[in-house]
């Protein structure tokens, strides 16, 4: 296995919008909602939000794994974040968190993933649908990801998602 003290960039685009939802249904779902007005109102995104934190990268023969610690700016102050993915199937990537929030998000292109949501809260359910994946991480320290998000049915926010990643010295 090999481990690497890493530098990461996160870079975020989020926004609410009516169209956001009918994108993530599957053609089956569609004239199921054609009889009813949902009330999502659209938002138009501030800019991307770009944050920069240092974690691990480990390498083994089967998985690629980054692992960092979220802060206040994310709002998961507490938690801690691993993104992993197979080697063998680098399209289907996974987020866990665990700490203040408690989480596993799947992102598979052109899939929806029933996911759970634990907040010191409360849990509840989400629905990923999964717009594309570009994940360059071994060749040019990339993943990208555009998802959408729809909580209960009634919600969608699309998210776009980078993580950059650079080596850093080991520090002594």
């Amino acid at each position: 296995m090999i481990k690497k003290n890493i530098r990461i960039k996160l870079t975020s685009l989020r926004e609410a919008s009516n169209d956001h939802f009918f994108d993530s249904l599957l053609e089956d779902d569609v004239d199921m909602f054609e009889e009813h007005e949902l009330h999502i109102e659209d938002e138009e995104p501030e800019g991307p939000i770009e944050m920069y934190s240092e974690g691990e990268l480990y390498i083994t023969d089967e998985r690629v794994i980054i692992a960092y610690d979220e802060s206040e700016l994310t709002g998961m102050e507490g938690s801690h974040t691993q993104v992993r993915f197979e080697r063998a199937q680098d399209g289907l990537v996974t987020m866990m968190r665990s700490g203040s929030v408690n989480t596993i998000l799947v992102f598979e292109e052109g899939k929806r993933h029933i996911c759970a949501y634990q907040t010191q809260y409360m849990p509840f359910e989400i629905c990923v649908f999964t717009k594309s994946v570009k994940n360059t991480l071994l060749e040019d320290g990339k993943i990208e990801l555009d998802y959408i998000v729809e909580i209960r049915g009634a919600q969608a926010e699309r998210t776009q998602f980078k993580i950059e990643v650079f080596e850093q010295p080991d520090l002594i």
